[in-house]
């Protein structure tokens, strides 16, 4: 009987082991080697994902005349360890479905994701980068479709590619009115209000005129986001006298959320 016992404790106490292991490496959430991938779906999700494909919009049509370039924002993630400092990485442009030219964007030559502080329950680590797109004449003929660029994540000795479907990302631009990505339902509950092409155009025009409000200051910088939109409601009332556009202006006045 003893001796039964001792040949179960032997192999009871490893697997033991063996199990308490494994459930702390499952929710462990940063460990092993860092991977890379977007925010966005390039496609769909494969199965049993339910993601579908998304696509980055901007238009030169909100920014002052005569704008040469306008700096469009993607959100990437990382898994893995915990970063001990940044993480350079690259894009690389995808010929397949680009139809902008050589000269209407800019690659840098590496990207940087910036070690940061990560709080409590947070699963993934986000940055932001830039892409640098060009204005040309030919904006004006394509009309709503644009101009199309695909890039893809590049890695390096210190970073792998992450999940499939988010290693490239698609941007679009135009000439033509389109809603900002970032004027989600959160703007229109606790900023702007609803969208609209005149009220946007409008605080551009008044107070925004470097196109600083974006997804990223909201994150980052809540209160500067509130800041603009103050100085805008600011602005209407100061200028609801005014005997052309008064009326518009106190329209738009009642639907500010700040």
């Amino acid at each position: 009987m003893e001796v039964m016992k001792i040949r179960l404790l032997a192999i009871l106490i490893p697997l033991t082991c063996i199990f308490f292991a494994c459930s702390e490496k499952d929710i462990e959430t940063f460990h092993g080697r860092h991977q890379i991938y977007f925010d966005k779906f390039y496609m769909n999700a494969l199965y049993p994902g339910t993601e579908e494909a998304d696509t980055t919009r901007t238009s030169f049509f909100f920014y002052p005349e005569n704008t040469s370039s306008i700096k469009v924002q993607l959100v990437v993630n990382l898994s893995g360890r915990l970063l001990d400092a940044d993480l350079n990485f690259g894009l690389k442009l995808v010929e397949e479905g680009t139809t902008a030219l050589p000269g209407e964007y800019k690659l840098e030559e590496s990207y940087v994701f910036h070690r940061k502080p990560v709080e409590e329950g947070v699963k993934e680590i986000k940055d932001t980068i830039e892409l640098t797109l060009i204005h040309s004449d030919r904006l004006a003929e394509l009309g709503p479709e644009g101009v199309r660029l695909v890039v893809e994540l590049v890695p390096s000795v210190e970073v792998d590619l992450g999940q499939y479907e988010r290693r490239r990302a698609v941007i679009v631009w135009s000439e033509v009115e389109a809603q900002p990505e970032w004027w989600d339902y959160e703007v229109q509950w606790s900023l702007l209000g609803d969208y609209s092409y005149a009220k946007y155009k409008l605080f551009l025009q008044t107070v925004d005129t470097n196109g600083e409000l974006n997804g990223e200051l909201i994150k980052e910088n809540p209160a500067r986001a509130i800041e603009l939109v103050t100085e805008f409601k600011e602005w209407l009332l100061d200028h609801l006298d005014d005997p052309d556009r008064g009326d518009e202006y106190r329209e738009i006045l009642s639907t500010l959320k700040v």
